[in-house]
């Protein structure tokens, strides 16, 4: 182990917990692991409930790759001159392994200052993920979706650029497309049945979106009985079938004491040149339209606006989110 004088090393933990981004956090926590025990590789494998560890992120030399290796978790953990750390979550459980290969074996030193120093990375995630977690639904929040869809959009942006020049070729034609979901006369229901059964159904419907998209979709609680969704698919036919697969599965889930429950939809797709106020506003303006036109639908801004609908979404001026409407919906 190459030793790091104490001032250099708190340096490194305060670099460590520098990040506001858990995916950061971790190409952070790699860099640092790999400058202290210069290993042969690292890696970090997510933990799934009932699943197999998952890749998440590696490093070798002073390369990063988020490209799985052909090798199971299972068989590189048991590798020869392999060393599992397990990350620890909120619940004490472990949510992540960190797989640090070498050809010396750790010295009791070494172990001892890595168990130091996960210590102090489990407890920044914890707080880290308090940040970003609505705590009624478990989904992430409104601040979470502000900081992640830039982020997002940067990457749509820079994938798009490349495209272009001619650097590398995007290996799906596929497309992101964001989603805004209110619920049907929610302010009925907290009127008739009380806040109890009203946060009841914000869980449940937490529990149908995670059902209906995939873990690599992001699902966010947007702040009352709105929710966000982002997700990459084939087309737009593909995105209406998704969503319109959520509305269907939430108007035929028997809800305790409320029984029926629906939601209104409101779709956009998102582009290289999407600004976050416009997407808001595109897909808020469809949401608007659903309301307006029966509730318990789904509507795709690009397809009103053809259809001559709506009229164009000015960013500097329709701004409001129809709080009024959703209010009284």
């Amino acid at each position: 182990m190459v030793k790091i004088p104490l001032q250099e090393l708190v340096g490194k933990i305060a670099a460590l917990t520098d990040h506001r981004d858990i995916d950061m956090l971790e190409v952070s926590l790699l860099k640092t692991v790999n400058e202290m025990l210069s290993p042969t590789w690292a890696a970090i494998y997510h933990v799934r409930e009932n699943e197999p560890p998952e890749f998440a992120v590696r490093i070798q030399g002073d390369a990063l790759s988020h490209d799985a290796p052909e090798e199971t978790f299972s068989t590189l953990a048991s590798t020869r001159g392999v060393t599992t750390f397990s990350i620890i979550g909120n619940g004490r459980a472990v949510i992540a392994y960190l797989l640090i290969a070498r050809e010396s074996e750790l010295s009791p030193v070494e172990h001892q200052t890595m168990c130091g120093l996960f210590r102090i990375y489990d407890n920044y995630l914890s707080v880290l993920k308090d940040s970003q977690i609505d705590r009624l639904t478990g989904l992430l929040n409104r601040h979470t979706f502000d900081f992640q869809l830039e982020k997002a959009l940067n990457l749509i942006r820079a994938a798009y650029q490349d495209e272009k020049i001619g650097h590398r070729r995007r290996k799906e034609n596929g497309a992101f497309f964001i989603g805004e979901i209110d619920i049907d006369h929610f302010k009925h229901i907290n009127d008739t049945f009380g806040h109890l059964y009203g946060d009841e159904v914000l869980i449940i419907i937490a529990r149908i979106l995670q059902s209906t998209f995939r873990k690599t979709d992001l699902i966010y609680r947007f702040g009352g009985e709105e929710f966000i969704v982002i997700v990459y698919v084939d087309n737009e036919n593909d995105a209406e079938l998704t969503f319109e697969r959520l509305r269907r599965t939430v108007e035929n889930h028997a809800f305790p004491q409320v029984e029926k429950v629906t939601v209104s939809i409101g779709v956009t797709r998102i582009t290289d040149t999407s600004m976050p106020i416009e997407l808001l506003g595109h897909a808020d303006q469809a949401l608007y339209y659903a309301k307006q036109h029966g509730r318990n639908q789904v509507c795709f801004y690009e397809k009103l606006l053809a259809e001559h609908k709506i009229r164009p979404h000015r960013a500097n001026t329709d701004v409001t989110l129809f709080e009024d409407v959703k209010e009284s919906a």
